[in-house]
């Protein structure tokens, strides 16, 4: 990303919170002195399950050989928990949605437009709509948070397919 591209989401970030209208003090007060305590009932545990989701309890999707990955779709975005398995490859490849990538283990070599990136743990990448990119793992699996800008009809398909597949896991196992 250029220098007026990185200036560009600084500032686009700073006019959020401008316009929110809320300080950044505001939207997180933590007074060590003080304890706040909370006014509003608790949820009730259809409402939590309405709202939360145990990451370790989605099922793994395989979105391509060597990459597996753990899905959440919203109405307008989806967050992939992927572990890219150690020397497998992702091949270049580019779709619609904007993708930030945060490296939470291990390294890769990530292709964006041809050239090669080398990141690791506590990188976050990049990468606007349409940009060719894909990556070469190294000798450790990696594991990674990738957050896109609305949800992916392929990888929504392959979900849907697991899901499809564990309830007839399920039914068979019923009878």
């Amino acid at each position: 990303m250029t220098l007026a591209g990185k200036n560009l989401l600084a500032a686009g970030f700073a006019a959020v919170l401008l316009l929110s209208g809320h300080s950044v003090a505001a939207q997180a007060t933590t007074a060590p002195a003080a304890k706040v305590t909370p006014k509003e009932p608790v949820a009730t545990p259809d409402e939590y399950k309405a709202h939360v989701i145990r990451q370790v309890d989605l099922p793994e999707t395989e979105l391509v050989k060597g990459s597996n990955s753990r899905l959440v779709v919203g109405e307008q975005s989806m967050i992939s928990f992927l572990t890219m398995d150690a020397h497998s490859y992702f091949a270049p490849h580019q779709h619609a949605q904007e993708q930030i990538m945060i490296v939470l283990s291990g390294w890769c070599d990530e292709i964006i437009e041809g050239k090669l990136y080398r990141v690791k743990a506590g990188d976050v990448v990049v990468l606007p709509s349409n940009i060719v990119h894909g990556a070469y793992i190294g000798d450790e699996d990696v594991q990674v948070i990738d957050v896109f800008g609305s949800p992916r009809a392929d990888y929504l398909l392959k979900m849907l397919q697991v899901m499809a597949d564990l309830n007839k896991k399920q039914q068979g196992a019923k009878k």
